[in-house]
C-alpha cells in the first residue's frame, strides 16, 4: 500500500480484519498482531492457522521483529500477560518524571499522555478536573504560559502518583459473577467492573461532565 495516502491506514485496517476474519484467537491492529492462547500445543495450532491466513492473503511478516511462545508481551504500549495488562513500565517512568509544563501546548500533551492509560486510573475525570480547566478556551497549539496555583500543582504530581499506582486489568472470565459499580459527584461518573469472590479490576470508565450535565 501506497505511502502518504490519507486513508491508508484505515484501509489497511479493515483489510487485515477481514484477513483474520472469525479468529477470535488473533488481535490485528495495522501491522501488530497479537495471538493470544491458553497453551503451547494451542498457540501452534494457532500459528498455523495464522499463517495459512497470511498466504492466502499474501502478507508477509519480519520474522526479526517478532516474538513467539511467550508468557508475557509489549503490545501497543500495554504490557499483557495471562493474568491482565497493565502501562508499560517505561512508559509509566517517562511520564512520572514529565517536568511540570509551561505552556497550555506541553500541558496538553501531558494530558493526552496520561490519558492514554486512562482506563486504568480509577478517579482519572475528578482528579484532572481543575487541571482540564486550564484548556477552557486554548487552541490547539496555545503557547500562552499557564499561572500555576498550588491546588493544581498538587493535582498534578497526584495524577502522576496515580499512574504509579495503577492496578492490574484482569480479562474476563465467565465462570465468575461480575459485579458493576457506579458513582457520581458534581465534576464527573464512574463505572467499574469487578469479578468475584475476589475483587479483581475489570476495568474502569470514567469521565468529566460538560457544564450542561451537571444541572441533571
Amino acid at each position: 500500500m501506497s505511502f502518504g495516502l490519507k486513508n491508508a491506514p484505515a484501509t489497511f485496517q479493515r483489510f487485515v480484519h477481514e484477513a483474520f476474519r472469525g479468529l477470535d484467537f488473533a488481535f490485528p491492529y495495522l501491522d501488530d498482531i497479537l495471538i493470544a492462547s491458553t497453551n503451547e500445543m494451542q498457540h501452534e495450532d494457532h500459528l498455523k492457522i495464522v499463517f495459512e491466513r497470511l498466504n492466502t492473503y499474501g502478507l508477509k511478516i519480519n520474522i526479526s521483529k517478532s516474538v513467539f511462545g511467550v508468557e508475557e508481551i509489549e503490545f501497543l504500549g500495554y504490557l499483557i500477560s495471562k493474568e491482565g495488562s497493565k502501562p508499560l513500565p517505561e512508559k509509566v517512568k517517562a511520564i512520572t518524571n514529565y517536568k511540570k509544563p509551561e505552556t497550555l501546548h506541553d500541558f496538553r500533551i501531558f494530558l493526552g499522555m496520561i490519558n492514554f492509560y486512562r482506563r486504568y486510573l480509577k478517579d482519572a475525570a475528578k482528579n484532572q478536573a481543575l487541571l482540564y480547566d486550564y484548556l477552557k478556551g486554548a487552541k490547539k497549539r496555545d503557547k500562552r504560559k499557564i499561572q500555576w496555583t498550588e491546588e493544581a500543582e498538587k493535582q498534578f504530581e497526584n495524577c502522576k502518583n496515580d499512574l504509579s499506582n495503577t492496578a492490574l486489568l484482569t480479562f474476563p472470565n465467565p465462570d465468575l459473577p461480575l459485579a458493576l459499580f457506579t458513582d457520581a459527584s458534581d465534576t464527573a461518573i464512574v463505572l467499574t467492573a469487578e469479578f468475584s469472590s475476589f475483587a479483581y479490576i475489570k476495568g474502569v470508565k470514567n469521565k468529566g461532565l460538560i457544564p450542561m450535565k451537571l444541572n441533571y
